[in-house]
């Protein structure tokens, strides 16, 4: 089987850790996919990140999507193997967050509590959360 033919990773299928650290105000850190089934699997594209509000609605906090190409536009993961992805949330001002986060791809979604702030200290537009392409990790 080739990679094109491996099939995107289903919730149940990768575990998402996220976590975070302060940056003068802000947030950065890492989206970590592991692949938790017995199979390889495909994650395509940049994860999406939504935070959830202390009613558990998401927030008006909408990702910037950049254009940048990677080729190819995927990462395989095999049975183990480990995929991350730089993620980012300049500021916030808006509603408290949970601290929980949506993680979407491809395949599916499923929510993770992060390690590390709640929300960004510095106070900011709500479309300025970000995450990049997954790497497969060493």
């Amino acid at each position: 089987m080739n990679e094109i033919e491996i099939a995107e990773a289903r919730a149940g299928e990768v575990e998402f850790k996220l976590a975070w650290q302060d940056t003068s105000g802000g947030l950065e850190g890492t989206l970590e996919a592991v692949n938790i089934c017995e199979h390889p699997v495909r994650l395509t594209g940049k994860p999406g990140l939504m935070p959830l509000g202390a009613d558990g609605e998401p927030l008006d906090a909408i990702g910037a999507v950049s254009l940048e190409a990677r080729l190819p536009g995927y990462v395989v993961l095999s049975p183990g193997e480990r995929a991350i992805a730089p993620v980012g949330w300049a500021g916030w001002d808006g509603p408290p967050a949970s601290g929980a986060f949506i993680v979407s791809w491809d395949g599916g979604q499923t929510e993770v509590r992060p390690a590390g702030p709640v929300q960004p200290q510095r106070t900011g537009p709500a479309t300025n959360l970000w995450s990049s392409w997954f790497a497969t990790a060493e």
